[in-house]
């Protein structure tokens, strides 16, 4: 059985070996064997998707490859091209159905390459059907859903799957030399702060989300979700709360500069190799400073985040003795998400004991007004966790309650022998009449469970 992940990154390599294709095709003629080599490339992804499922659609929106209403930013040098060619013919949705051809899927890509054809995805398609090709379907515009009427839940996945590509998009800009996908950045900005501002805890329960081989990428997405609800409940700004998300973004934008062998080592480092891990505050602020249009607390929020409330943190900086607020935000998301996710060098701390340990670090390391907020905001046993009751059933929490932080509202899942409910019951655990209480946290990697599912 595959997963969605794997199945999402098969679709995302069909997507940019097309995209190199039509690239391809650009500079030599149909039958010369660069081309031929290329379209084996194409089918092979294919073979592979339509081995998951009988077809697949690609959807061109807003400058990008779509797949599941998530764009593929990541994979946006190697697809520009491709997609302004298919925006040209007005094709804004692509479907490649199981028993597609490979001469077939040769003479689509040509067909985009024909300047003699009239620039209408409906032209494109009647000559598609003309030559026999009913396995591939093109159309024009998509309609779409505005935010009020997608579910919030379905929202706000399409919101953090977006950002997590977002992520990827950057590290490899700041990789490769290229300037920082600022107009991608402000999009995914605009969009967590709308989705905190929609339901704030189905974006802490994306929050909760942890996942190990794409930890730089969901930590930022993670970092930004929790750092824009903790400010929502201070300040009523969104152009305001838009910045910080996009801050919260960039904001360990230095690490890529630290070498991977430092940044993935699975035992502790040794001071030499701590010594530069410390210094990627610091090339952050830098990073940040070398581009274009970027505003001033984004680099004030890469250079501090580690400062920690009584600056005894890092980098140290004479004469620097004051945090921006937002930092000091930050600075909590910040070391919340890295000791409550999975690494190389270390298992991940369940979030009660996280923040266990957090608290005795009020004042020292985190600011205690915030800190107030934050717990406030995540509870004891914060949105998108698992718990066992006291009655064996299981449970995922949905909303922390501020005056009752170990009584949750929650979903029941299950039943006390593991049965998965056909429709989980939701619970207000802090109702009075309510007689269940929760016994403990559970790990839902080993029960097979996502938070995603239950949104």
């Amino acid at each position: 059985m595959t997963d969605q992940k794997t199945f999402k990154n098969s679709v995302k390599e069909l997507s940019k070996q097309f995209a190199l294709l039509l690239s391809e095709l650009a500079l030599y003629p149909s039958n010369h064997p660069h081309i031929a080599a290329q379209l084996q490339q194409v089918i092979d992804r294919l073979t592979a998707v339509h081995e998951i499922v009988e077809e697949v659609t690609i959807e061109i929106s807003e400058g990008f490859f779509t797949f599941d209403g998530i764009p593929l930013y990541d994979i946006k040098l190697q697809t520009d091209k491709a997609v302004q060619l298919c925006a040209s013919k007005g094709i804004s949705r692509i479907t490649l159905c199981r028993g597609l051809a490979p001469q077939q899927v040769s003479e689509f890509a040509q067909l985009l390459h024909d300047k003699t054809q009239a620039p209408t995805a409906e032209q494109v398609g009647l000559t598609l059907r003309t030559m026999g090709i009913t396995a591939l379907r093109v159309d024009s515009a998509v309609s779409r859903e505005t935010d009020e009427q997608v579910p919030a839940g379905l929202a706000g996945k399409k919101t953090y799957g977006a950002s997590v590509e977002a992520n990827k998009l950057i590290y490899g800009a700041l990789q490769s030399g290229q300037p920082l996908p600022l107009e991608v950045v402000d999009t995914v900005a605009k969009d967590i702060t709308a989705m905190i501002n929609r339901d704030p805890g189905t974006g802490l329960t994306l929050a909760s989300l942890r996942n190990y081989d794409e930890y730089t990428f969901t930590h930022s997405a993670n970092v930004a979700i929790l750092a824009v609800t903790v400010a929502a409940a201070i300040f009523d700004d969104a152009a305001l709360l838009q910045q910080l998300a996009r801050a919260a973004i960039l904001h360990d934008v230095g690490k890529t500069r630290i070498p991977v062998e430092i940044l993935n080592k699975p035992e502790k480092l040794n001071d030499e190799e701590w010594q530069i891990m410390q210094q990627h505050p610091m090339l952050g602020a830098v990073i940040l400073e070398e581009q274009k249009n970027i505003d001033r607390l984004s680099i004030l929020i890469a250079l501090q985040h580690h400062m920690r409330f009584n600056m005894t943190g890092y980098p140290k900086i004479p004469g620097h003795n004051t945090l921006h607020p937002f930092s000091l935000i930050v600075n909590i998301c910040d070391i919340y998400d890295a000791i409550t996710s999975r690494r190389v060098y270390k298992t991940p701390l369940p979030a009660d004991k996280a923040l266990a340990i957090m608290v005795r670090l009020i004042g020292n390391d985190f600011d205690p007004q915030f800190f107030k907020i934050f717990i406030q905001m995540m509870g004891i046993y914060p949105p998108g966790s698992f718990v066992r009751l006291n009655t064996g059933e299981l449970a995922i929490t949905v909303r922390a309650r501020p005056q009752s932080l170990l009584q949750p509202d929650i979903k029941i899942i299950s039943d006390p022998q593991g049965n998965l409910l056909a429709a989980p019951a939701s619970v207000h655990l802090s109702a009075a009449a309510q007689e269940r209480t929760i016994a403990e946290m559970v790990d839902p990697v080993s029960l097979g469970l996502n938070a995603l599912d239950f949104l």
